[in-house]
């Protein structure tokens, strides 16, 4: 016999119309979560305005230094490779550092020899891109190198010098390019009138960018 209408439950119907919309919200949930990955922190941003790129023979044990100066005299080298808005990426030492040890316990050679210097903010005034030939090493009865240097502009692109330095030997040191900008960071002038460089003083090797920034200003209000 039928029992009685009055006494049917709708509870197990309730609680599987439950679960299936949970099911629903949580699909929706990792849909949503693949659709708008998580972002990931801003503290670390990799800008460049500038980039001055120096090569030379890829076999070569030359040991060649980029340098550069910016307008409020910060003096970036291999000493200190990153200053104010001045980074240099690597001390390329010819081929010296050109050997990297495999997981297999075997030495690879990557025949690059290349040093790249960037501008990471715009500074109004004169740039200065030296190259400087700090040793012959294991070579010294060739000491003649021809020194591939370009500097561009990143954004927008725009090739500001590109050219071949021959450095005669040990401590020669040349001005490949001097460049200024104004407060939009376009280049407004260029030379290549002679300076030096390499290990000279660095007046704002220790201060953190917020400190630059604040130098530069007072230095604008000064004048």
């Amino acid at each position: 016999m039928d029992s009685d209408s009055k006494y049917k439950s709708s509870l197990a119907f309730t609680d599987l119309l439950f679960n299936v919309l949970i099911g629903f919200a949580f699909l929706f949930i990792i849909a949503f979560i693949l659709i708008n990955p998580i972002k990931k922190q801003h503290n670390i941003k990799s800008k460049a305005e500038f980039m001055a790129i120096m090569e030379w023979d890829k076999k070569s044990k030359f040991d060649i230094d980029l340098w550069m100066k910016d307008p409020i005299g910060t003096v970036v080298g291999f000493p200190n490779k990153d200053a104010g808005w001045l980074h240099l990426d690597r001390d390329d030492l010819g081929q010296a550092n050109d050997f990297v040890n495999m997981k297999s316990d075997q030495t690879k050679i990557i025949e690059i020899n290349r040093e790249i210097m960037t501008v990471r903010g715009i500074i109004p005034g004169e740039y200065i891109v030296n190259t400087h030939f700090y040793s012959a090493k294991a070579s010294p009865e060739k000491s003649n190198m021809d020194v591939s240097i370009q500097v561009i502009k990143v954004n927008p692109y725009q090739e500001i010098y590109n050219g071949i330095i021959n450095l005669k030997g040990p401590s020669d040191e040349k001005t490949a390019i001097r460049f200024k900008i104004d407060d939009n960071g376009d280049v407004i002038s260029k030379n290549n009138l002679q300076i030096k460089l390499a290990g000279k003083h660095l007046p704002y090797a220790n201060l953190e960018h917020e400190e630059i920034e604040h130098t530069i200003n007072n230095q604008v209000e000064g004048h």
